[in-house]
């Protein structure tokens, strides 16, 4: 599966949205019933992120904001509502680029200017507007990961893809020149290869991206995508396995962190599960001629959740750690954003104030929400 998108780059440009307005809904010439390509969408705001979309049945009205001095506005949210109603399965492309550790606080990621991060990210996800996160990428797929995880921890469900970000319209730009699949997801679909049949793969879930590995993931033998749901108490078996020279570490990780970790080949572990989570599964290893990335060889499952009590997982600490970025947001938003008008400022600050009121009710006691 090949997702083409249009975009802009730096200014009002659009660039293959010719194409986009024929092709809209349709596969590509060059398909088979092996070998699919459609063409999508990069909508682009450098402040508060790049959205990507999948399988539009026709072009949306806008590409982007804030570029040329013009003002940072709409939200991507307001974009992403369109895009999702015109068919397309959301999310955010080459979200992070600075170095990004597990316990590291937002400002790391949100004090660095026009940078194109995905900014926005956490407001979007608590509201239901994205399904997808770029985990692996051309820039810090490390970074990428640990927001991930707090994303899904604090109760967000997203599924892990992957974009390379190879700008086929250009030529020597670094690693947005590489060509296309050499960071890919592998989603497992049902039936025959379509664009509606790899959209719901994806929108359940049943994914893992990699820069070359094969990874696999199963707790009580069910899959990336799937729910547990389970008493408390329960014991579960994980089971990890990956192929590939390249793997020297595969980990287990759940809410709480790295549950287990061992060498390549297979890696098992058994836990008696208390309250909601998530089980995700990473392979990594050292550069490696088959893994092009800078940063060495690279995978990372969608998680498998478990439920317990009926109780879905919103761990404390991801969901202030959550709250703690739209706080710094909205001061960031304050500090570079250019509006035309305090409405359009208020625009952002009234989508953060929902998206807080989500991630409080996740905070409440069960039967309070």
């Amino acid at each position: 599966m090949l997702n083409l998108v249009a975009g802009n780059v730096a200014g009002e440009r659009v660039y293959d949205v010719e194409a986009l307005r024929h092709w809209a809904g349709k596969d590509l010439p060059w398909s088979d019933d092996r070998h699919l390509a459609r063409l999508g969408v990069e909508y682009r705001n450098d402040l508060i992120g790049h959205c990507t979309a999948f399988g539009l049945r026709e072009p949306p009205r806008r590409y982007h904001s804030g570029f040329l001095g013009t003002a940072d506005w709409p939200p991507n949210a307001v974009a992403l509502e369109e895009l999702r109603a015109l068919g397309g399965v959301t999310g955010y492309g080459h979200p992070f680029h600075t170095p990004f550790g597990d316990d590291d606080p937002p400002d790391v990621v949100l004090d660095r200017g026009r940078s194109c991060a995905a900014r926005e990210i956490v407001a979007d996800a608590a509201l239901g507007l994205i399904d997808t996160l770029d985990v692996l990428n051309h820039s810090s797929i490390a970074a990428t990961a640990a927001v991930y995880r707090r994303l899904i921890g604090a109760g967000n469900r997203l599924a892990v893809t992957a974009g390379t970000d190879a700008v086929l319209s250009f030529c020597r730009r670094g690693t947005a020149s590489s060509p296309p699949g050499w960071e890919r997801v592998y989603a497992n679909v049902a039936g025959p290869l379509t664009a509606e049949s790899y959209a719901e793969a994806i929108l359940l879930g049943r994914t893992f991206a990699t820069t070359g590995p094969w990874l696999e993931l199963t707790v009580n033998g069910h899959g990336p995508g799937d729910t547990l749901e389970l008493p408390p108490g329960q014991r579960v078996e994980i089971a990890v396995s990956s192929i590939g020279p390249e793997v020297e570490t595969l980990e287990i990780r759940t809410a709480d962190g790295v549950l287990a970790q061992g060498p390549p080949g297979r890696l098992t572990a058994f836990v008696e599960v208390r309250e909601p989570t998530y089980v995700v599964a990473v392979a990594s290893g050292p550069p490696h001629p088959r893994s092009m990335h800078r940063s060495g060889a690279y995978a990372h499952t969608s998680p498998v959740y478990v439920d317990v009590a009926g109780g879905h997982v919103a761990r404390e600490a991801d969901v202030r750690w959550c709250l703690a970025w739209l706080e710094r947001l909205e001061a960031v938003l304050r500090e570079s954003g250019t509006f035309e008008t305090p409405g359009q400022l208020g625009d952002h600050l009234a989508l953060y104030e929902r998206a807080r009121e989500v991630y409080r009710r996740r905070l409440a006691p069960p039967g309070v929400r």
